[in-house]
Formats: C-alpha cells, sequence, structure tokens
C-alpha cells in the first residue's frame, strides 16, 4: 500500500512535464486506478482499530477526508493562480500525500494488521 501511494506522488510529479493531453489523462487513469485499490484498504484497516466504533471511524474518516479535499482544492486553485503553475499544484498533492502516507506508517495500524493476520 505504501508503495502504491509513492507511485502516486511520482505520477503527480510527472503529471507537468507531460507532452500531450493523452498522456495525461493515462497518467490519471492509473492515479485514480491505484487510489481505487487503496482507498478500500486504508478504510479496512481503520475499521478494524474497533469492533463497535466501526461507523464512528467510517464517519471521521470520510468527513474529515471531504474537509481537506475542500481546502486542497482551495489551497491549489491560488497555488495556480498565484505561482508556477501546475507544478506548484503537482509539488503540493506530493507533500500533501507524503504526510498522509507518514501519518498512516507512524499510527502503527499497518503493522498492528499484519502482525494480527499472522
Amino acid at each position: 500500500m505504501k508503495y502504491g501511494i509513492i507511485f502516486i506522488g511520482l505520477l503527480y510529479l510527472l503529471l507537468p512535464y507531460l507532452p500531450s493531453v493523452t498522456y495525461v489523462e493515462i497518467t490519471y487513469f492509473l492515479i485514480f486506478l491505484i487510489l481505487g485499490m487503496i482507498f478500500p484498504l486504508m478504510m479496512s484497516l481503520l475499521q478494524n482499530l474497533s469492533a463497535t466504533a466501526r461507523g464512528t471511524i467510517s464517519s471521521l474518516a470520510n468527513s474529515s477526508m471531504y474537509c481537506v479535499t475542500a481546502v486542497g482544492s482551495f489551497t491549489a486553485g491560488m497555488l495556480y493562480a498565484h505561482s508556477g503553475g501546475f507544478i506548484s499544484v503537482s509539488l503540493f498533492t506530493v507533500i500533501c500525500f507524503s504526510m498522509s502516507l507518514i501519518l498512516f506508517l507512524r499510527s502503527g495500524v499497518l503493522n498492528i494488521n499484519i502482525s494480527q493476520s499472522l
């Protein structure tokens, strides 16, 4: 899972330098394909933290995700309009993905669930 997020970050870094719209579409297809596989895995890992608070965990994860999506869209728009174009948006996205990966790894959810499955 962590390699998927790292690969997504690399694809986002590549986006501003692609020569045509076709390559951009293919890259976005790969990004959304990988995210479509990673998101259910992350949600299931979070929901397995507690048998009694699965709904609460799911609601908090979704509400925080959509709140941060709104803030990120606003920030990306400001970056695009006031700085180096799409490269600044791409770097911002990579930084956000990196921060989320670090938080997810430091939470210990991956280690707990790997040891429970053995």
